[in-house]
């Protein structure tokens, strides 16, 4: 991926829709290597078209869906694993993000809450997965965390009128972490947790200073988080780690068992072999995360994202969104609808679905933007999900310039195509035959 790509696919929401989000109004928003030795699953079926693991919705406070995405992606996998949840803290990534964007200089105005599935790779790598439990206890049971717009607020309040304005503080790492910990009200066994492992300058992190044994203290190695994975090659399930899934890598992501990112073809043809990929990813119990622009004038009452709403209401506000497909809704060659929601155990059927002239008429994506939302949709066929139509993922779509923190529906000069890119297994995609 260039570095370009990367760029444009780290675009959040808009502050309007990140508001509106957080407060419920108006627009919604956004060492060695462990290998696993690779056993058949016993008692999972993979041939139901809906198979893969749910996991709890959760909803997004600032505009770091993109951090929901993986954990809802990791979470699935390891539940796959392990039969059980672990809640991942998005706010203990959201944490590390910020740290590095203020100790390595990049952050001087306020902070930056966007990110990509590359960014939360790097950071899983260093500085490994914490429960919410374990890192706010008291947001355990919360579906939306507020303490990560209230940290947001903090941080950037210390960047414009406080501690973190003298560039020389931001220089210093243990005073950064010494702002975060404030920020994010962090407890002092909290605290402690983090400066035993990292140390409170953060001259220790996962990759580098524990290669050969575990951190302790309630943090996790990606080598140590059991996920299960496929593989397309022997067309059987494997037992492995995250740090298998995301692999290796900075800009792009490298390894035998590493998803990989792939961009939505252009033409037609590249377009039904990108989706027959994520189906066959979805057919072995593989979630795919997806990112994709939103404008939430296309969002129907029935939380389905549909090209004819957003032709007939006109673009509304905009933004990059990331999400975790889990499910889709095709109509055979032969006129047969296979519906979302609905297991498929027929293999004859199953073949018939990833043939090329089948129509694939949406996909559902698990979103973080909470279970229910009666103020921007009024039902949905799963609580907390949301169907992209394949035309509205086609487009084209106007895109709006931004004007005062929002979109400017009112100057709109260029088109794009909504699905950006898809977060893919080893083995599938457009230029892998299988």
């Amino acid at each position: 991926m260039s570095l370009t790509d990367l760029l444009a696919k780290s675009r959040s929401l808009t502050l309007g829709a990140l508001v509106a989000i957080g407060l419920g109004a108006g627009a919604i928003g956004c060492s060695a290597d462990v290998t696993g030795e690779e056993v058949e699953e016993e008692g999972v079926s993979v041939d139901d078209i809906t198979q893969t693991t749910d996991t709890k919705v959760k909803r997004q406070s600032i505009g770091n869906c993109w951090l929901y995405a993986v954990a809802s992606w990791s979470e699935a996998l390891n539940k796959r694993a392990t039969g059980t949840d672990f809640d991942i803290s998005e706010s203990y990534w959201t944490y590390w993000h910020w740290f590095e964007q203020l100790a390595n200089g990049r952050a001087s105005g306020e902070i930056s809450t966007g990110g990509s599935y590359g960014t939360a790779a790097g950071i899983i790598d260093r500085y490994g997965i914490m429960s919410e439990k374990d890192f706010i206890a008291e947001e355990t049971e919360a579906e939306m965390s507020n303490r990560q717009s209230s940290a947001l607020a903090a941080i950037n309040e210390s960047l414009k009128n406080g501690t973190l304005k003298d560039a020389a503080v931001r220089r210093d790492r243990t005073k950064v972490r010494a702002e975060l910990d404030k920020a994010w009200r962090l407890s002092p066994a909290v605290i402690a947790k983090l400066d035993a492992v990292f140390t409170p300058g953060v001259t220790r992190t996962l990759d580098r200073s524990f290669t050969s044994r575990q951190p302790g203290n309630s943090i996790v190695r990606a080598r140590d988080f059991k996920v299960r994975i496929f593989n397309f090659a022997t067309n059987r399930e494997n037992s492995a780690t995250l740090k298998d899934a995301i692999g290796n890598g900075s800009w792009t992501r490298t390894g035998e068992k590493a998803f990989h990112e792939e961009n939505y073809p252009s033409s037609a043809n590249g377009r039904r072999q990108f989706q027959i990929a994520v189906q066959q990813s979805l057919h072995a119990g593989v979630p795919i995360i997806v990112s994709w622009k939103v404008d939430f004038n296309a969002l129907a009452s029935n939380a389905v994202f549909s090209k004819e709403e957003l032709d007939r209401r006109g673009p509304g506000r905009q933004g990059g969104h990331m999400t975790v497909v889990t499910d889709y809704q095709i109509k055979l060659v032969d006129g047969k609808l296979l519906k979302a929601g609905e297991n498929v155990t027929d293999p004859n059927l199953l073949k018939s679905a990833l043939e090329p002239n089948a129509t694939l008429e949406f996909f559902r994506v698990k979103n973080s933007w909470g279970a229910i939302r009666p103020d921007r949709w009024n039902e949905a066929a799963k609580p907390g999900y949301h169907d992209l139509t394949t035309s509205y993922l086609n487009g084209p779509i106007k895109e709006c310039a931004e004007k005062n923190g929002t979109s400017d529906v009112t100057n709109c000069p260029t088109s794009v195509t909504p699905w950006w890119d898809a977060v893919l297994p080893a083995g599938v995609g457009t230029n892998i035959p299988f």
